[in-house]
């Protein structure tokens, strides 16, 4: 039998928008449930709020008796291994082909060969009709196509719950009934607890065992099939029929009120016991429910019908009052929101240290990862740090000739250069250009529910994504902080020289003269602190971009806004604890 999923009193809200509240609801083990409801309330987000990918703010939810919205993200990640779950569109990775995407739990989490792992990954293709699609990348693909990749995967390891975002989109009508066969196959042959959010009425008549349905930020309905469908309930009527005339309207600002629709109660045929609302139009003959085409019996079905005939399945219908009761939602305000933004980036950055000495190690991305950031980086690098070495020499040459010290030229200019310009243009350079990309990289596997992919099939997206990045931003601080350095001295050496007219033996004489092997060090301090730090801010606003492309560029552009802010603040912080716990050469 399949997984044990119970939610109880689960409420959640976006700012001042209070999507549900006090949502209680238990899936029958095994059985087949469809989730229904309007555009916008929040369907998706009770899939993701029971994968333990969004927080609700209050209730729990409790997976074979443990509770996802306490437990540590490590135990979180233990639990999703339960889970095969079928985003909305697929959210296949997109640097992977459909083979090594399907074949991706099974390479994580088991001790398969790579022949057993073939020919599991071939019969869950083969399943949803995609043999000879194996090599082709996300891209290649029609919508359809990726929906149908996205669940051969969450199949492929054969889980106990598995839950269906939208299973319809994209899916002609002919796909769609074949794919809803091929649930009802799956759930006979695993017994898994099967949880499918649709808007497809005729999947909703005819797959699940129960229905329930989210309106007006509750869960109005929820039974079995045999009364569901029958109910003459005035909303679950409206939607199951489409008709526009109800309470049901273009949004939730223009639904009507429900109270007071109840006018008494209502005898089924079949002995069962409803509510009559007013208006209402109830479904007079029960669609027949989807079988396996090979006639074997599905035990979930057959559990679902003993339930049903000893009256332990009995529908629930919210109590319109209190679904009619608007409770305010106390939004953070600005401070609230900055401070919960500081506090998740310092949370990133410690996840992030902890990850980095864990195994499995991501030693292969983070050298890919490095060798991109100093290819975009190195050029625009060196480019500026010509300027700003010739700009530093020329103006502390001109101020030591005004105030005849011009022998202190060189070593005035290459600790400027060495300790604060070299840094800080090479971190600024790196979150520019390899930061953007960073954060552009993992902001569009947002949107497309990569990310959140990775978190169900057990895989922390900050192991496997943020500490590559990070380690990577780093190294190439130190490589090219090293480089702008040289390339930075050289060009105030030559603009001083050839240019002011200084003594070329001076400049450098000067340098070694009053410098230390400290003054040397704290600038390689500094790249590594500037690489940590540029790493950091663009993974975090890349892991917390908003919906949409216009989320993507607001994340980038944010991301390095906040890096420049923060390197310069850090620099200040970092050289005046330098100059007062290091005293200078001959002090």
């Amino acid at each position: 039998m399949g997984g044990s999923v119970e939610v109880h009193g689960l409420t959640k809200t976006y700012g001042r928008q209070n999507i549900w509240r006090d949502v209680s609801v238990t899936l029958p083990p095994g059985e087949i449930t469809a989730l229904l409801g309007p555009s916008g309330t929040g369907k998706s987000v009770f899939l993701k709020s029971l994968m333990g990918i969004v927080d609700p703010e209050g209730g729990e939810i409790l997976i074979d008796g443990v509770d996802m919205v306490t437990a540590k993200e490590s135990h979180r990640l233990e639990l999703r291994k339960k889970f095969g779950v079928l985003f909305q569109d697929g959210a296949l990775f997109g640097s992977m082909n459909v083979y090594d995407n399907v074949a991706f739990p099974l390479r994580e989490h088991t001790r398969l060969g790579e022949e057993q792992i073939r020919q599991i990954v071939l019969d869950r293709l083969d399943m949803v009709g995609l043999l000879g699609t194996e090599e082709k990348l996300p891209g290649e693909i029609s919508g359809g196509m990726k929906k149908r990749a996205g669940l051969a995967r969450a199949l492929v390891t054969d889980p106990e719950i598995i839950l269906i975002d939208e299973p319809d989109s994209g899916l002609d009508p002919v796909r769609t009934s074949n794919l809803a066969q091929l649930l009802v196959e799956v759930n006979t042959t695993t017994d898994a607890t099967m949880l499918v959010v649709t808007h497809n009425i005729e999947l909703a008549r005819t797959l699940p065992d129960n229905l329930g349905m989210l309106y007006r930020r509750e869960l109005v309905m929820f039974g079995p099939r045999e009364e569901f469908l029958l109910t003459d309930h005035p909303v679950v009527s409206q939607f199951m029929s489409g008709d526009p005339e109800g309470p049901i309207g273009m949004s939730e600002e223009t639904d009507h009120r429900s109270a007071d629709l109840f006018e008494g109660p209502i005898d089924y045929p079949d002995g069962g016991v409803g509510l009559r609302h007013a208006g209402a139009r109830a479904i007079e003959v029960l669609p027949r429910q989807l079988e396996p085409r090979s006639g074997a019996v599905r035990p979930a079905a057959q559990r679902h019908r003993e339930r049903v005939a000893a009256g332990q399945a009995p529908l629930y219908v919210a109590d319109d009052e209190e679904k009619d009761r608007v409770r305010p939602v106390l939004g953070l305000g600005v401070v609230g929101r900055g401070l919960t933004a500081t506090g998740d980036v310092f949370a990133l950055a410690l996840d992030t240290a902890r990850a980095t000495f864990r195994r499995p190690f991501a030693g292969r991305e983070s050298l890919e990862q490095f060798w991109f950031v100093v290819s975009v980086s190195w050029v625009p690098a060196i480019l500026v740090a010509i300027p700003f070495g010739a700009v530093i020499a020329l103006q502390l040459g001109t101020l030591t000739v005004q105030v005849g010290a011009q022998s202190f030229t060189g070593a005035a200019s290459v600790l400027a250069v060495v300790q604060q310009a070299a840094p800080i243009v090479t971190t600024l350079v790196i979150a520019g250009a390899g930061g953007a990309a960073i954060c552009a990289d993992l902001g569009s596997r947002r949107i497309r529910d990569e990310i959140d992919a990775m978190k169900v099939i057990g895989v922390s997206p900050i192991q496997r994504l943020v500490v590559p990045r990070v380690l990577a931003c780093i190294g190439a601080a130190v490589l090219l902080n090293g480089l702008v350095s040289v390339v930075g001295v050289l060009g105030g050496y030559f603009f001083n020289v050839i240019v002011q007219g200084g003594t070329p033996g001076a400049y450098l004489a000067s340098f070694t003269a009053l410098a230390q092997l400290s003054d040397l060090w704290v600038g390689e301090l500094k790249a590594v602190i500037f690489g940590f730090i540029a790493g950091i801010i663009a993974c975090h606003r890349g892991l917390n971009t908003a919906p949409g492309p216009k989320g993507v560029g607001d994340s980038v552009n944010q991301s390095v806004v906040v890096t420049f802010l923060l390197l310069f603040f850090v620099n200040f912080v970092i050289t005046t604890l330098y100059l007062q716990l290091v005293p200078g050469k001959g002090a």
